[in-house]
């Protein structure tokens, strides 16, 4: 899963996308699902909520919005079929976290590429009111990026960032995406302090180094 991610979007901003409107966003090292952050749709940046939250999931006891979408299963899930055929985007990620349990203690983890900001395959979805909301899909984590989680975002190279915004037939982009190879992700730890949402500040993303005694 991808539950926490960092964006800068200075560094966004260095590249050709059209924005949408006035784009207020500060720099967030510790974004929260319903946090309302950058997208891009149709090489626009624009806001949305993180998190698609369906009328029949809020009436559901203490649900919550599905802010992760698996890949293997998009094509066969009601809830996002239509979206995947007609509502692709993407999202653009600095970074982000995941927990590796050691001795039934979660040690959180930090995931990054060192040249430049990733961009992560999602689905939208336009509410009545025009708000967007929208869900990064995940899949099954490979090589070392395993050692810790079992799940990672859908990051996409350039190449296929074009193929995920095209009009071409969702099968043909399900394979192709599938087969794509994998992009270099480095990783490292960090302080337990990212476990508090409130915490947005730099230090969150520092390697994580043992205090001697």
């Amino acid at each position: 899963m991808c539950g926490r991610y960092y964006l800068d979007l200075n560094n966004l901003l260095n590249e050709e996308y059209e924005l949408s409107g006035e784009i207020t966003y500060e720099t967030n090292f510790n974004i929260t699902p319903q946090s309302q952050v950058p997208i891009i749709i149709e090489n626009k940046l624009i806001i949305g909520t993180w998190g698609y939250y369906p009328d029949w999931l809020k009436k559901q006891k203490n649900s919550k919005p599905l802010f992760n979408t698996r890949w293997e299963t998009i094509q066969e899930k009601r809830t996002f079929q239509t979206a995947f055929k007609k509502h692709r985007c993407l999202v653009p990620i600095s970074g982000w976290y995941e927990w590796k349990n050691v001795d039934n203690e979660k040690h959180p983890y930090f995931f990054h590429n060192e040249k430049n900001i990733l961009k992560a395959a999602a689905l939208y979805w336009k509410r009545s009111n025009g708000d967007i909301e929208f869900s990064i899909i995940t899949q099954e984590a490979f090589g070392t990026l395993a050692t810790i989680h079992n799940r990672t975002p859908l990051i996409l190279s350039k190449e296929k960032q074009v193929k995920w915004v095209s009009d071409l037939e969702t099968e043909s982009i399900y394979q192709d995406i599938s087969n794509q190879q994998d992009i270099v992700i480095n990783f490292h730890r960090v302080s337990k302090s990212v476990n508090n949402p409130k915490n947005q500040n730099s230090s969150l993303i520092n390697e994580y180094t043992e205090v001697p005694f």
